[in-house]
């Protein structure tokens, strides 16, 4: 999109790259005034012909939205305003009923007949005696629900310089100096700049444990996609999106949070512990040169699973609609994880064996950490503190094949209409 060896000049918010393609029938969008925001509501029901109800696979016999029953039109609205919602229509002692199945909402509460009555179950045993009862079980409808994004007349308080490093740590809305992945050789620290006119700069520095530093210089260009604000006192908020296209190729959508207004710090998501990025005056390592990494890094010799790689999955169960991964596993030991073109994580990482089998260990950081990362422990809906954690990775098994072509990751499939798991398979994207 932007020809690596040219700089970037000017404003390049006037020419922002186009919106990734969509799919899906739109239903309508909806303002909705508590939230204050607008929802598009996506008819995806076609990309299926079979989806799992409960435990069962069972057929698609599409109904679009105009055509249900009037009644049940505002109530399968409100169920996907909340989240997305399968609705399925099934013959119960001779009649016809609706059960909407939404992960917000209970199921058993989410029974209907056409005229709009709620079908009650006096207890869970009833609820299972129903599930056992039903015949003719279809999935009319599946529908996926997105946010209208909109940073029209937002005020820019990204601008300036922001760093985030592996030493300091944000809790309970306390900072604290916990070391990420103290056994590694390195830390690594992540210095954000960002200029009014759209422009800006991310540098990495990895830092070993004998003082010798390596450098990274990404030039960008940024664009707002979206602006919220909401709460007050100390549950006030500001959120962006921003999109940055990199010189060396790569476009990828960022988030950024702040209980602070942008003051102090920001985070990637609101999560229970994070690694912020903290405000500062200027660039501490405005000296360091190095090469772009946010790009395709190619194929290795040295190690096959470096590369870009990109996989589709389209489940059939508990979670709809088309999911586009890319995995970046550059030859420094270093990477990210992109979803569509939003920015999940990145990470660095370690290889057991070399061949078409290797163990890859890694080590997330510039994202949000939770228990199962040794940061915080879990009691009754509340989480607290791990006196002197001792952040791990994560393990996970590897097979590429193909000719170094295909990659399956443990631990990413996606799941048949009838339960069963089929593995997510990447694909290498050449240079």
């Amino acid at each position: 999109m932007l020809a690596a060896c040219d700089p970037i000049k000017g404003d390049g918010r006037g020419e922002k790259p186009e919106e990734p393609n969509s799919y899906g029938e739109l239903i309508g969008t909806f303002y909705i005034e508590n939230r204050n925001m607008h929802l598009q509501l996506l008819d995806i029901t076609d990309l299926y012909q079979q989806v799992c109800y409960i435990q069962w696979a069972v057929p698609v016999n599409h109904t679009r939205f105009d055509s249900l029953p009037e009644p049940l039109k505002e109530i399968v609205k409100g169920f996907a305003f909340s989240f997305p919602t399968q609705v399925y229509r099934m013959q119960w002692k001779g009649e016809t009923v609706y059960h909407m199945i939404c992960p917000l909402w209970d199921d058993y509460q989410c029974v209907f007949r056409p005229s709009g009555e709620n079908v009650q179950f006096k207890t869970l045993q009833d609820y299972n005696q129903f599930l056992q009862e039903v015949r003719d079980v279809n999935c009319v409808l599946i529908i996926d629900t997105q946010v209208v994004k909109s940073a029209e007349g937002a005020p820019n308080l990204l601008v300036g310089t922001w760093q985030t490093d592996w030493e300091h740590l944000h809790h309970d809305d306390i900072d604290e100096q916990v070391t990420l992945y103290d056994k590694l050789p390195f830390t690594l620290t992540e210095v954000c700049h960002f200029e009014a006119d759209g422009t800006g700069y991310l540098r990495s520095v990895k830092t070993f444990k004998d003082g010798k530093r390596e450098v990274a210089l990404d030039p960008f260009t940024y664009w707002l996609t979206d602006y919220r604000t909401n709460g007050s006192g100390s549950s006030a908020y500001h959120s962006y999106y921003y999109l940055c296209r990199f010189a060396a190729g790569d476009t990828i959508e960022f988030s950024a949070r702040s209980r602070d207004g942008f003051t102090q710090t920001f985070d990637r998501s609101f999560t229970f512990v994070t690694y912020p990025w903290y405000k500062k005056r200027s660039d501490p390592f405005s000296g360091g040169k190095g090469n772009q990494k946010y790009g395709n890094p190619g194929k290795d010799k040295q190690s096959p699973i470096v590369g870009r790689w990109t996989g589709t999955g389209l489940s059939a169960a508990y979670i709809f609609g088309i999911n586009r991964y890319t995995w970046v596993f550059r030859s420094d030991g270093t990477g990210y994880q992109l979803l569509g073109r939003q920015f999940v994580q990145s990470f660095a990482y370690t290889v057991e064996g070399n061949g078409d089998a290797p163990l890859l260990t890694l080590y997330k950081y510039d994202t949000g950490f939770m228990s199962e990362d040794g940061f915080c422990k879990e009691g009754d809906w509340t989480f607290s503190f791990v006196p002197q954690p001792t952040p791990q990775g994560k393990t996970m098994k590897a097979k590429i094949y193909d000719g170094g072509n295909r990659l399956e990751l443990e631990g990413y499939a996606t799941h048949a209409a009838d339960l069963s798991l089929i593995p997510t398979v990447f694909q290498r994207v050449n240079p």
